[in-house]
């Protein structure tokens, strides 16, 4: 009994010592109600000018589906750019210093009237 409690005693220190796993407050869920297919999403840090970008996506996101961006520990700050790119159009949507850290999903939103792309933050 003696050992069992000094185990349990040790799993519990390392625990509270381990660093925290929870999940990075920018890590977004971004969920396409556009009406249309999605090539490419990417994320860029304001200060790393327009030219570089990484395509979150396995592959082709389709109208309502989703997909979950995790960023590494490497990447830096709340504010990021984001760019969409459609599967059948050479068209790209651009929003500037949206601030991550403030939401957990973006609903991509498409208004054929106004031709506008824009999200809904939750």
């Amino acid at each position: 009994m003696k050992h069992l409690l000094s185990g349990l005693i040790a799993i519990a220190l390392s625990i509270a010592a381990a660093p925290s796993l929870a999940a990075d407050a920018r890590n977004v869920t971004v969920v396409n109600e556009t009406g249309y297919a999605i090539k490419f999403l990417g994320f860029n840090a304001p200060d790393d000018g327009l030219d570089e970008w990484e395509n979150e996506l396995d592959k082709v996101l389709q109208n309502q589906a989703s997909t979950y961006v995790e960023f590494d520990d490497d990447d830096e700050g709340c504010v990021w750019n984001i760019r969409v790119d459609w599967k059948n159009y050479d068209e790209s949507v651009l929003w500037k210093n949206v601030n991550l850290c403030k939401l957990t999903a973006l609903r991509l939103r498409y208004d054929p009237g106004t031709k506008t792309t824009s999200f809904l933050a939750e």
